[in-house]
Protein backbone atom coordinates (compact mmCIF):
# COMPACT_ATOMS: atom_id res chain seq x y z
CA UNK A 1 0.00 0.00 0.00
CA UNK A 2 1.24 3.30 -1.11
CA UNK A 3 2.03 5.97 1.79
CA UNK A 4 0.46 9.65 1.52
CA UNK A 5 4.28 10.98 1.30
CA UNK A 6 5.23 8.71 -1.19
CA UNK A 7 1.96 9.64 -3.17
CA UNK A 8 2.72 13.20 -3.04
CA UNK A 9 6.14 13.31 -3.80
CA UNK A 10 5.77 11.27 -6.94
CA UNK A 11 2.54 14.07 -7.73
CA UNK A 12 4.26 17.28 -6.94
CA UNK A 13 7.65 16.17 -9.18
CA UNK A 14 6.27 14.95 -11.95
CA UNK A 15 7.27 11.43 -11.39
CA UNK A 16 3.49 10.28 -11.63
CA UNK A 17 3.30 10.82 -15.09
CA UNK A 18 5.99 8.59 -15.69
CA UNK A 19 5.50 6.05 -13.93
CA UNK A 20 4.70 2.49 -14.78
CA UNK A 21 0.89 1.41 -14.98
CA UNK A 22 1.40 -0.90 -11.71
CA UNK A 23 2.87 2.37 -9.55
CA UNK A 24 -0.03 4.29 -11.60
CA UNK A 25 -2.45 2.24 -10.72
CA UNK A 26 -0.91 2.17 -6.84
CA UNK A 27 -1.40 5.88 -7.11
CA UNK A 28 -4.56 5.75 -8.01
CA UNK A 29 -6.02 2.92 -5.43
CA UNK A 30 -4.25 5.31 -2.76
CA UNK A 31 -6.04 8.59 -3.89
CA UNK A 32 -9.20 6.82 -4.17
CA UNK A 33 -9.40 5.90 -0.53
CA UNK A 34 -7.30 8.38 0.66
CA UNK A 35 -9.56 12.10 1.50
CA UNK A 36 -6.30 14.04 2.19
CA UNK A 37 -4.47 13.10 -0.81
CA UNK A 38 -7.27 13.62 -2.97
CA UNK A 39 -7.73 17.37 -1.67
CA UNK A 40 -3.83 17.88 -2.00
CA UNK A 41 -4.85 16.69 -5.97
CA UNK A 42 -7.28 18.71 -6.19
CA UNK A 43 -5.34 21.76 -4.95
CA UNK A 44 -2.57 20.62 -6.78
CA UNK A 45 -4.38 20.72 -9.99
CA UNK A 46 -6.17 24.51 -9.18
CA UNK A 47 -2.66 26.09 -8.27
CA UNK A 48 -1.06 24.31 -11.66
CA UNK A 49 -3.66 26.33 -13.57
CA UNK A 50 -3.57 29.50 -11.86
CA UNK A 51 0.22 29.85 -12.78
CA UNK A 52 -0.43 28.69 -15.97
CA UNK A 53 -2.80 31.07 -16.05
CA UNK A 54 -0.62 33.40 -14.47
CA UNK A 55 2.66 32.86 -16.96
CA UNK A 56 0.83 33.32 -19.87
CA UNK A 57 -0.51 36.86 -18.46
CA UNK A 58 3.31 37.71 -17.97
CA UNK A 59 4.31 36.74 -21.20
CA UNK A 60 1.58 38.21 -23.36
CA UNK A 61 2.24 41.84 -24.46
CA UNK A 62 0.30 44.74 -23.65
CA UNK A 63 -2.34 45.75 -25.85
CA UNK A 64 -1.10 47.61 -29.02
CA UNK A 65 2.23 47.20 -27.89
CA UNK A 66 5.22 45.34 -29.46
CA UNK A 67 7.27 42.93 -26.78
CA UNK A 68 10.55 45.40 -25.80
CA UNK A 69 9.12 48.76 -27.30
CA UNK A 70 8.20 51.82 -25.43
CA UNK A 71 4.92 53.20 -25.94
CA UNK A 72 5.87 56.83 -26.07
CA UNK A 73 9.42 56.54 -28.98
CA UNK A 74 10.34 59.88 -27.70
CA UNK A 75 10.84 59.46 -24.10
CA UNK A 76 14.61 57.91 -23.06
CA UNK A 77 14.97 56.57 -19.89
CA UNK A 78 18.76 57.62 -19.85
CA UNK A 79 17.61 61.29 -19.81
CA UNK A 80 17.06 62.82 -16.88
Amino acid sequence: MMKCREYIFLLTSGQLEQAGKMMRAEAFMHKSMCRRCRAFSKNNNRLDKLLDESREELTRPADGLEPGLNSDPDSDPDKS
